[in-house]
């Protein structure tokens, strides 16, 4: 166990790091970063703390924090912490549904301030004027300080002595726009969570910390954040859209600082996978890497394979894939895998997934539900599998998983009813997942509300999207599966979302090889497969299921209908050789590769495809892509569409490079043309 003596409070940790020569560096891209010291980011963020309480913020208000330089973010974080004020960080988005969830989190709120850049607070207030929130943003702006602005120590700023049970800040769920969920963490959530993790991984003074996860985020936050400044070691962040952009930057700059903690949900793995090319790399050297965190969405055991093969050759230790299980309301971590056993996987007949059965082991993986083991509980969490009444459930039983502990939030902000429902007298928080305990570790199954009740059958979209990636139907990122109530209420109808760009009919093949391959592997019945131009993501890359299903019943997808699963049993499956593209993803209508249809440019196409992805404006030609504030997950979306329309032709970086439709459409077609 490690004796690493800890005070009560983060403020009290930050004055004992007031003089730490260790350092957070800041990359802006390949070979372009800067480092400052705690002790340099101590004195900037009293400056900051100087002018916040200029404006006449004191300790018990509250700041939102929505800044994308993570050099500003950090500064604006600890300025609060050091002065009382309850920081509350928001994601940076670009769509309409990201800049609402602003203005009803500021309208949930106690008079908030704002920490802002200088163009986010000009979109905002471009938006706010065409969607009748003057009055709100109005009041924003009046209490707003702009991340560029000058600071000054002058006068000195009153510093805040806090206990351990007052507001750190405030963690808004990632997930809903539409009612966005404050989770309350206090210095004492924090700084015990921060502990267990420190003791659960065996991090020491000689670790190094890279990620690309989000401030706004728990895992980038609370885990590779605040988590090595309170083991007081350096740690190196890289912005989420440069991640995006250039995802090889992530390993390049792991290899240069010899870094050993890595961290990032399914997402990320897949995208450096899309992008990596091996001859390219020839040099790069994994070898100090001793921990691969995985975490922040249901884990696929089939990508942690491929991620650890492509990049063993390179040094990467097999057994350094690191599976984890936590919450923001667990202000992070709730289970570890022991360290001599990160990796293993259970696979269990998917038929007795039901809140109170007990799972089946079988040995056959390509005919039953592969879970990733996520581990035990970390110090000072406990953790219950529970019925629906809330009896206490034997391992091997799926259950609702509910934790205990003094990390554990005591509530959400001004929602008094929803932690009564959340939490339990005797302190037991539902997390809302399901799982299982097997030979000690704990299984996650999926999501309590994503669970579908079709075809006599509980089953898990997860599961059935892995059925289908696994089997050449579709790829990881490009299918949502999720359900509609039948009007009787009785049951659900499985609906399949499909990323397809192009005439519905032109899926109706590959629809039909969907139905029957769930309805032989998993038993179920697919009411409808509905081609979509986006799949909805949260900012770290967890499918908003929710909001295509709502999008569906406001009619603006045409789902393909189909039938019972033996009618389709003599249909031949529609199979993919591997590399191939697995769906036909046409632009334009009619098809342009469809006899008689009209041929559209390379630069026609591209605008088709950006047009489709980005919301509130349209793109032209000349627009570049970087300067309209298109987040890091679209320009992600875009690159995936291009891929599909011209396989193998470009890289992502090449966007980086050619950021114009026209000038990447020129690129194309050079890239295109014969010699």
């Amino acid at each position: 166990m490690n004796t690493l003596h800890l005070p009560e409070t983060l403020c009290q940790l930050l004055a004992e790091r007031a003089t730490s020569q260790e350092e957070i560096t800041f990359v802006s891209g390949q070979d372009d970063y800067h480092s400052v010291t705690y002790s340099q980011m101590y004195e900037r963020a009293l400056r900051r703390l100087a002018d916040f309480q200029s404006m006449g913020l004191h300790a018990g208000c509250q700041l939102i924090i929505q800044s994308s330089d993570n050099a500003s973010f950090i500064e604006a974080f600890w300025a609060c912490l050091l002065g009382g004020i309850v920081a509350v960080p928001v994601a940076a988005g670009n769509s309409s549904e990201q800049r609402l969830k602003l203005f009803r989190i500021a309208e949930k709120l106690s008079d908030p301030a704002l920490f802002t850049q200088q163009s986010n607070l000009e979109r905002l207030a471009q938006f706010s004027a065409e969607h009748q929130l003057a009055d709100a943003f109005d009041r924003l702006k009046s209490k707003t300080q702009v991340a560029e602005a000058m600071v000054q120590l002058a006068p000195a700023p009153s510093l805040h002595r806090a206990n351990a049970d007052d507001i750190a800040f405030i963690q808004f769920s990632s997930g809903s726009t539409s009612t966005p969920k404050g989770i309350v963490l206090t210095h004492r959530n924090l700084m015990v969570n921060t502990r267990s993790i420190i003791d659960g991984c065996q991090m020491s003074t000689d670790d190094l910390m890279v990620s690309w996860m989000p401030l706004t985020h728990d895992m980038g936050l609370i885990g590779f954040h605040l988590t090595p400044l309170i083991r007081n070691v350096s740690h190196c962040l890289i912005p989420t859209d440069v991640f995006v952009r250039r995802p090889s930057l992530w390993l390049t700059e792991t290899a240069r600082t010899a870094s050993t903690m890595l961290c990032s949900p399914n997402f990320g793995y897949q995208h450096v996978l899309k992008s990596f090319k091996p001859e390219r790399h020839a040099g790069l050297d994994l070898s100090s890497v001793r921990l691969l965190f995985n975490g922040a969405e249901p884990i696929s055991a089939l990508l942690c394979q491929q991620f650890m093969q492509t990049l063993q050759p390179f040094g990467l230790s097999p057994d350094a894939m690191y599976p984890v299980y936590g919450l923001a309301e667990a202000s992070l971590a709730v289970t570890f895998p022991p360290l001599n056993n990160r990796f293993s996987t259970h696979t269990i007949d998917r038929r007795y997934l039901a809140v109170g059965q007990t799972v089946k082991s079988i040995d056959d993986p390509d005919n039953g539900a592969t879970f990733v083991a996520v581990g035990q509980p970390v110090p000072n969490v406990q953790v219950q599998i529970r019925d629906a009444e809330g009896a206490s459930l034997a391992d091997d039983m799926t259950g609702h998983i509910c934790i205990r502990g003094d990390n554990v939030t005591a509530g959400y902000y001004q929602e008094p009813e929803l932690t009564g429902q959340v939490i339990d007298h005797a302190g037991w928080l539902d997390t809302g997942d399901l799982g299982y305990f097997h030979d000690q570790q704990l299984y996650i199954t999926g999501r309590a509300k994503d669970i579908v009740f079709v075809s006599g059958q509980n089953v898990y979209p997860h599961d059935l999207e892995e059925i289908l990636i696994g089997g050449d139907l579709a790829q990881r990122g490009k299918i949502a599966i999720s359900s509609q109530s039948t009007d009787d209420l009785a049951e659900e109808q499985l609906l399949i979302f499909i990323l397809h760009r192009g005439e519905a009919a032109e899926l109706a093949e590959t629809a039909k090889s969907m139905t029957r391959v769930l309805g032989v592997e998993a038993g179920v019945s697919v009411h409808a497969v509905v081609p979509v131009p986006r799949i909805p993501k949260t900012t770290s890359g967890k499918v908003q299921r929710f909001l295509l299903v709502e999008a569906l019943h406001r009619g603006e997808y045409q789902p393909l209908l189909q039938g019972d699963p033996d009618e389709l049993s003599d249909l031949p499956l529609t199979t993919v050789e591997p590399g191939e593209k697995p769906l036909p993803d046409g632009i334009g209508s009619p098809s342009a590769d469809s006899p008689g249809s009209v041929q559209l440019s390379t630069a026609e196409r591209l605008l088709a495809i950006c047009n489709e992805q980005v919301e509130q404006r349209q793109i032209e030609p000349d627009d570049n892509l970087f300067e309209l504030g298109i987040s890091s997950l679209t320009l992600a979306q875009i690159h995936a569409a291009i891929e599909d329309t011209w396989p193998n032709l470009i890289d992502i970086t090449d966007l980086f490079d050619y950021p114009t439709v026209r000038e990447l459409a020129g690129y194309i077609d050079s890239r295109q043309s014969p010699g």
